[in-house]
């Protein structure tokens, strides 16, 4: 298997041409924004009469296609918070999706390469919403074709891979198989856990709480001012007050006291390793897919990836 780095062997020599049943070479074939990598579509594909938004490797990301994803996803739940289509954010919606697509179509590609079995086949699953549960591993892992806990976009995994990466893997199986495939052998080191442990004592460590009444449990900066100062200079059992406040004075009993605790290294040594494991395997695909993607795909005008300065619509320029 190719490297991280490396994008696949083949395809034609950088500066090559092919020449089209029009005439046209492929630098000048209409509908072709650009060739990265040397990469040449199949024969003919570019001279054709149906709109196409991009090819990937042997295989054409119809515009079609891209207009019927986007349709799912303007019928879906979260439908309402979508730009309106005739907005600039709404075409870079459009043209984002023909990433995720492309991004799809690579991963189904390397899979089928490698003859990966996937989780369930079928077409890819809908993004999950963001507050389901993703279970660690070294890459996010799948269930059905809803809601189902791993198949998570998250803006940590969107900031640590960028939003593309972090889309396909929470849709599509084929992703999460290559993305299991290049995370074998990048288990974090022992030094590496430790460390992080180390840096992160606050994830661990779980502060002071008292059970006031009236208000239920709270910790240090939940309240504030002479409230606070009477609280947590009380023993447990103790009335306070009356303490001046919001409204007035209150009267507070300080019913239980439970000592801040900090779980021990070994305790949570597991779960730090399964966590910077599967961070490792999805940084690694975020680096496969850059690399495959410069050396197999070509975008038609239109479907440039929202932040290419060169299309009107770019919001990101210097």
């Amino acid at each position: 298997m190719n490297g991280p780095d490396v994008p696949p062997a083949g395809g034609a020599p950088a500066g090559s041409a092919r020449r089209f049943a029009d005439g046209h070479h492929l630098a000048e074939a209409p509908g072709v924004a650009r060739v990265t990598g040397g990469v040449l579509p199949p024969e003919g594909v570019l001279a054709g009469d149906g709109a196409i938004a991009a090819v990937v490797g042997e295989r054409v990301v119809s515009a079609a296609q891209v207009d019927r994803r986007l349709r799912l996803m303007r019928g879906g739940p979260l439908a309402a918070r979508l730009p309106r289509p005739e907005t600039a954010e709404g075409r870079n919606l459009r043209r984002w999706l023909v990433q995720v697509m492309v991004a799809e179509a690579l991963a189904e590609q390397e899979a089928a390469r490698l003859g990966l079995a996937l989780e369930h086949a079928g077409r890819p699953e809908p993004l999950p919403a963001p507050e389901a549960l993703s279970a660690p591993g070294p890459c996010p892992q799948s269930g059905g074709a809803a809601v189902v806990p791993g198949a998570v976009l998250t803006l940590a995994g969107a900031l640590r891979t960028g939003g593309v990466a972090a889309a396909v893997l929470a849709a599509s199986p084929a992703a999460r198989a290559v993305c299991r495939v290049l995370a074998a052998g990048r288990e974090p080191a022992e030094d590496e856990v430790r460390d992080y442990y180390r840096r992160n004592l606050d994830r661990f460590t779980t502060p002071e709480t008292r059970w006031v009444r009236p208000f239920g449990p709270v910790r240090r900066g939940e309240i504030a001012g002479p409230i606070e100062d009477a609280v947590f200079a009380a023993r447990q059992g103790e009335t306070v007050g009356p303490v001046e406040g919001p409204g007035g004075p209150w009267t507070l009993v300080v019913e239980r006291i439970e000592a801040a605790r900090r779980e021990p290294y070994a305790a949570v040594r597991e779960r730090i390793r399964a966590e910077l494991a599967k961070e490792n395997g999805e940084r690694a695909f975020a680096r496969w897919l850059d690399a495959r993607h410069a050396g197999s795909v070509v975008l038609a005008p239109g479907h440039e990836h929202p932040a290419d300065p060169a299309q009107p619509d770019a919001d990101h320029r210097h």
